[in-house]
């Protein structure tokens, strides 16, 4: 079974582009295949990585719900929906990209969810690295999506409303009933003379301090153009980067 990297923290503190950073660094670094799960609804990660995913595991479990009862007698329902899930992984040279697309609508998604989870299962000890780009705030943490986690990093930035949601973070994971191995605290896009500051307001954290992450120009340029981060030169980010992806065995 290969670690499971899962990112979060408040929406807006650069979660997928330090996603994005670390995917790059195993792309570059590790020996084995590696799964870039996107469970953010808004999608970007493909994007910062130039890689585009035209259909996310959302969109299975939707045209699921309206294509079953239309199946013709005896065709197997279980075997249709895995057909559909294994379309949804892009892959690339080294690195699969799976996207976990809009969250449920209405309606009962029981048995979709439980061959996602299936599917899941099968899947994810195929790679040697998972990295997880994950939503925004703690939905998927209370929904237990994060129980299989080796390192959970929680990224906040110079904003005290991120600290705020990153301690709420730390009471949601300290009641879900298979905790993440290990915590991490990350500082992502501060100023050199905030590091300190923002470091002794992140000590009351649930996590160890794992680093901080510069804001780059060099990315942000990568960015603004539109074009991937693979192509990215060894700039600060990336230089932090690949101390952090140390720390973590990567």
């Amino acid at each position: 079974m290969g670690k499971l990297i899962a990112v979060t923290g408040k929406g807006g503190v650069g979660k997928t582009v330090v996603a994005a950073l670390m995917i790059r660094h195993l792309r570059e670094h590790a020996s084995g295949p590696i799964l870039a799960i996107d469970a953010d609804p808004d999608a970007n990660l493909g994007t910062v990585l130039g890689v585009s995913i035209p259909t996310t595991l959302g969109d299975v479990r939707e045209d699921t719900l309206k294509q079953v009862s239309k199946l013709p007698a005896g065709m197997d329902k279980a075997a249709y929906i895995e057909a559909g899930l294994h379309e949804t992984i892009v892959e690339t040279p080294k690195i699969d990209f799976l996207a976990m697309g809009r969250s449920e609508g209405p309606g009962c998604y029981c048995y979709v969810n439980n061959l996602l989870r299936k599917f899941a299962d099968d899947l994810f000890p195929s790679y040697q690295w998972l990295v997880m780009d994950s939503e925004a705030g703690m939905e998927h943490l209370s929904r237990r999506t994060a129980s299989k986690v080796d390192h959970l990093v929680v990224v906040v930035n110079e904003s005290p409303l991120s600290i705020d949601c990153a301690r709420r973070i730390g009471e949601v994971i300290s009641s879900v009933k298979n905790e993440p191995r290990h915590k991490y605290i990350l500082l992502n896009g501060v100023t050199e003379d905030r590091i300190e500051a923002v470091r002794e307001k992140a000590d009351c954290l649930d996590g160890a301090y794992l680093g901080y992450i510069p804001r780059d120009e060099a990315v942000e340029e990568k960015i603004f153009r539109g074009e991937s981060l693979y192509g990215l030169d060894d700039s600060g980010a990336a230089l932090k980067m690949k101390q952090v992806m140390k720390k973590l065995g990567a």
